[in-house]
């Protein structure tokens, strides 16, 4: 044995050098159509409720190690960070109230208590008592989410629903607001978070999980009744589509809708009768995507054309007519603009969009109090006074359809959220709340917006030749003191899949890293939606890896402007961005000095082949249909847990984030990607000493040559990490305290081989 491994060995035995957990292997090999892949972590995948205890053992044993190597070393540094993130907050704080005759709803926070608390005041928000209708402090649920919160409309019973574990699997239960009691025989079991109240009270529909987690029935809920004998009103057969239930901002219809990737459909409930009967809107047609919502004597509807019109257009339907033969155009298509959204008022509505990788709301104004809308001189496109920015609609539940009013979000990675009011008749904003942001000074820090070519042999067509455009833009917030040249550390973020848009939104937390002279990034690469469905298209199917060589073009694109370098680089991605860390690091393992990797969809290929799995086979619209072999041979050339067939010495540090509980990413996907990184990494260092033989300058220990890799998995919870607001802030702070650490040390450990080399160059 040579000296180096006699090091190593010696290394690990010491008690102040944490050890990385060593997973043992168990052959077994996959073979997919002639392909043989062996995968001797196999054995970390359990389905079952109860794990394995070899299972919880590894997961326990890797959380040890996170607790050694990276918690308790930074705890003082977590907690610096921690406090920095709550005084930015305010803790006593009250949403906006919502009116809805004769009661204003408002949820509201307290200092020092982990959940919100739902309440309403009568008539006047001044002069009436409060009414607690769900105060979340008071139960007793190690994590509880909050799913659907719903008052029926004669205000006298709340549906609310809770998720205890993580699993997203709902309990929904009713509660008599005169008496403040549940109403045990109504409980709902093993639900979905998705209700809606009809009109008369009567009835409460609401929609169920299948063995694979998808929504695929909705039920009928007579109030008063046993909820065993509720009526099964919709059923969905195929697998690959889901299931969900809204009511029309109008209150008049119940929409049933049911999508996968490609394909919608949708049915209609009169929301006036319990006892409605179900209408199909319009038979679902492979890649034709639709969207129905109702104003007045019409539906509205949003349609793709079946991908004639890839970014949607506009059109209407009589409420007796729906087939598609009876829509007719509102507005001419656009395929420079993404139509995102509507929402229909009595008077007007309020079509969402996306051009220019910038959000926009047209209003469009009807010709009467009484009719549909017909787009005239009258429409207007809001205006806002920064160049990038991001709007959120404040969604059904709070707007009035006979208001004149308008309620969505408006915030930059400048400007805390703004509540607005827009009233279409005078044309002027109301900022009904700015969010308070304590410790916080705007006129110190500084956001722009800068591209990065994207690399001229990824270059492709979209559906229809839809245009798109040919630079990846990355929205950037850093302090005004910083020096653009190349010394500041950076936090890259990115994400690259279903459509999804990272909009640079306001999050107070990330100053506590711009304080720190960082620079703070978003890559809006392909495969999310942030410049129409197009991007996204040029990024999804056999032109994912897009998406990876974006972000790398981004980082680059960083580097070049001279706002970091690589070696003081951080990545960071979550569930798909967690994929696209995976598949970033196996492309450019140099590209960052650190990487968090939330949740990661790092095992692509062993999930996608079995169909069991929870929300697998709706997958095959959004990776590809993994079954034909053409999809099968390009998932495998960038599924990050199938090519990690080498470690390199530029391998950043790791931090690996897990939920145990986790329905979308199920946990042995990290564990198995950490579990074979390590053992990669070992392989590696012990080729290396056996080479060395008995060179004494061999450096001892495995991480502390190679970069840490840290596992963290919430043993307690699932997607999403902790439900108390204070439990998750301390989450995130770990989170940034662990780049804080190790972009320092990056940093330093570049000083001192800078000064080594002027040292050995002075001596010559």
């Amino acid at each position: 044995m040579s000296s180096v491994v006699q090091n190593m060995m010696t290394a690990a035995a010491t008690p102040d050098t944490p050890v990385p957990p060593v997973a043992k292997k168990v052959p077994h090999v996959h073979k997919y159509f002639d392909v043989e892949t062996p995968d001797d972590y196999h054995w970390m995948k359990d389905m079952s409720k109860d794990k394995h205890p070899d299972i919880i053992s590894n997961l326990e044993a890797e959380n040890t190690y996170a607790k050694d190597v990276h918690l308790d070393p930074n705890s003082a540094l977590i907690t610096t960070i921690y406090d920095e993130f709550v005084s930015r907050i305010q803790e006593d704080d009250a949403e906006v109230p919502v009116f809805k005759d004769p009661y204003f709803y408002y949820k509201r926070t307290e200092k020092g208590k982990q959940y919100p608390i739902y309440a309403r005041r009568r008539t006047s928000m001044t002069d009436s008592a409060e009414e607690v209708l769900l105060n979340q402090n008071e139960l007793t649920f190690e994590y509880q989410s909050v799913g659907l919160y719903k008052v029926s409309p004669d205000h006298r019973t709340l549906a609310y629903s809770l998720d205890t574990t993580g699993d997203e699997i709902f309990t929904i239960y009713f509660k008599d607001l005169a008496t403040g009691a549940i109403m045990e025989r109504d409980t709902i079991r093993n639900a979905s978070m998705e209700g809606e109240w009809t009109n008369d009270m009567k009835a409460f529909y609401y929609t169920v999980l299948d063995d694979i987690h998808r929504t695929d029935r909705v039920y009928k809920h007579v109030v008063g009744t046993d909820a065993a004998m509720d009526k099964l009103i919709f059923k969905e057969d195929d697998q690959k589509f889901a299931v969900d239930l809204e009511k029309t901002n109008s209150g008049q219809y119940i929409l049933i809708g049911v999508g996968s990737s490609l394909t919608t459909e949708y049915y209609t409930l009169d929301a006036n009768s319990a006892d409605a009967e179900l209408k199909l809107f319009h038979p679902r047609e492979l890649r034709h995507k639709y969207f129905v919502d109702h104003q007045n004597d019409k539906f509205l509807i949003l349609t793709d054309g079946g991908g004639k019109f890839l970014n949607f257009k506009l059109c209407a339907t009589p409420l007796d007519k729906t087939g598609q033969d009876h829509w007719t155009d509102l507005l001419p298509y656009d395929p420079l603009t993404h139509l995102t959204g509507m929402t229909p008022f009595k008077t007007h509505v309020a079509l969402y969009s996306r051009s220019e990788g910038l959000e926009q709301i047209k209003i469009i104004q009807s010709s009467g109090p009484d009719s549909a809308i017909t787009p005239d001189s009258s429409s207007y496109t809001l205006e806002f006074e920064e160049d990038m920015y991001s709007l959120t609609p404040a969604g059904t539940s709070a707007q009035n359809y006979a208001s004149s009013v308008l309620r969505f979000t408006y915030a930059s990675m400048l400007t805390p959220p703004r509540v607005i009011g827009h009233d279409t008749t005078t044309r002027k904003h109301n900022i009904l709340k700015e969010t308070h942001v304590p410790n916080y000074d705007r006129t110190k820090y500084a956001m722009k917006r800068i591209y990065a070519p994207i690399p001229k042999d990824t270059v492709v067509k979209a559906p229809g030749d839809t245009p798109t455009p040919d630079k990846i833009p990355i929205s950037l917030v850093y302090s005004k003191d910083s020096k653009q040249d190349g010394s500041q550390p950076c936090l890259l973020y990115g994400y690259g899949s279903y459509g999804i848009s990272i909009d640079p939104n306001f999050n107070a937390k990330l100053f506590s890293f711009v304080d720190r002279g960082y620079v703070y990034a978003i890559a809006h690469i392909r495969g999310g939606g942030e410049c129409g469905r197009a991007w996204y298209e040029c990024g999804k199917f056999q032109h994912k890896r897009n998406t990876f060589t974006d972000f790398v073009a981004a980082a680059d694109q960083l580097v070049k402007e001279k706002y970091t370098a690589h070696d003081r680089m951080a990545i960071e991605g979550r569930s798909a961005g967690g994929l696209l860390i995976g598949a970033t690091l196996n492309l450019r393992p140099d590209v960052a000095a650190v990487a968090i990797a939330g949740v990661p969809f790092v095992d692509v290929v062993n999930t996608m082949m079995d169909d069991k799995i929870p929300l697998t086979i709706n997958e095959y619209e959004e990776w590809g249909y993994i079954l034909d072999r053409t999809f099968f041979d390009y998932i495998s050339t960038y599924s990050p847990y199938e090519n990690l067939k080498s470690v390199t010495r530029a391998f950043p540090d790791l931090l690996v984030k897990a939920g145990l509980n986790d329905p979308r990413v199920q946990y042995w996907e990290p564990q198995k990607w950490v579990a074979k990184l390590r053992a990669l990494r070992r392989e590696k260092a012990v080729a290396a000493a056996a080479a060395a033989d008995d060179d004494e300058s061999g450096k001892s220990g495995i991480d502390s040559e190679e970069g840490v890799i840290v596992f963290d998995c919430k043993m307690g919870s699932g997607h999403f990490g902790h439900s108390g607001r204070y439990a998750y802030l301390r989450e995130v702070a770990a989170d940034y305290a662990f780049v804080v650490d190790r972009i320092s040390k990056s940093m330093q450990k570049k000083k001192e081989k800078k000064e080594e080399g002027q040292a050995t160059r002075a001596v010559l």
